[in-house]
């Protein structure tokens, strides 16, 4: 595969996203996440949005460093980004997931699109959930949703041939809300990140939801009633 560029969106995940596991086999990689303003800006935005998004990039971060692919982390239009990007590492291929979102997104997907096809990238935008986009109707539908909910999920990927272009010092600590003109979330956010996802899911199978679906002893309705 050629040098190629992932694009992270809203899965922040290690384990399974396709994108991740298909760029092991370029023969150079890096991966980039994007701060638009159009999100910072958006109706559905919060600051614990970006808090969370914050604390599962760094996560992430480490752990594709120690398989050798960086992740820089931008802020600006997509893009404007992916110009600069180019500019010091001449990707020819872009993966990300296929993302569902408001409309926004879909107006910067359609113009990454006309950028890939004025450069000449290939853009793979893989999909990942039970919507099939451009269906003429349903016929088909069910079929395609049950081949992607019964996909294995993918191993975590080992090892990448990380871009040389990209240096520690392409990897500056994350922005902070305050550097994006965001103020801090008002409430204590629980622990995030991949990690911690896995954590409470392993707690809940193994304590709170087998307690919670045990059979609780009612007391009989009483016979005086208070008129």
């Amino acid at each position: 595969m050629d040098a190629t560029l992932v694009w992270l969106k809203r899965d922040l995940r290690l384990r399974d996203p396709a994108s991740l596991h298909a760029a092991q086999g370029a023969r150079a990689a890096a991966a980039v996440y994007v701060i638009e303003p159009d999100w910072l800006a958006s109706a559905e935005f919060s600051s614990s949005h970006l808090q969370i998004t914050l604390q599962c990039l760094a996560e992430l971060r480490s752990a594709l460093a120690a398989r050798g692919l960086p992740l820089l982390v931008r802020v600006g239009t997509v893009p404007a980004v992916f110009d600069a990007l180019q500019r010091r590492f001449p990707f020819t291929q872009l993966l990300s997931h296929e993302e569902t979102g408001p409309g926004w997104t879909c107006a910067r997907d359609l113009e990454v699109a006309a950028w890939c096809r004025a450069r000449g990238v290939a853009w793979q935008a893989v999909p990942q959930t039970a919507v099939v986009r451009r269906l003429r109707g349903r016929a088909g539908w069910a079929g395609r949703w049950a081949r992607r909910k019964d996909a294995p999920a993918l191993p975590a990927p080992s090892v990448f041939h990380g871009a040389a272009a990209f240096s520690l010092a392409d990897l500056p600590d994350l922005p902070t809300p305050a550097a994006l003109g965001v103020a801090p979330p008002w409430q204590a956010l629980q622990p995030v990140g991949e990690d911690a996802a896995w954590s409470t899911l392993a707690g809940f199978l193994a304590g709170r939801g087998p307690s919670s679906a045990r059979p609780t002893t009612r007391r009989p309705p009483s016979t005086s009633a208070s008129r």
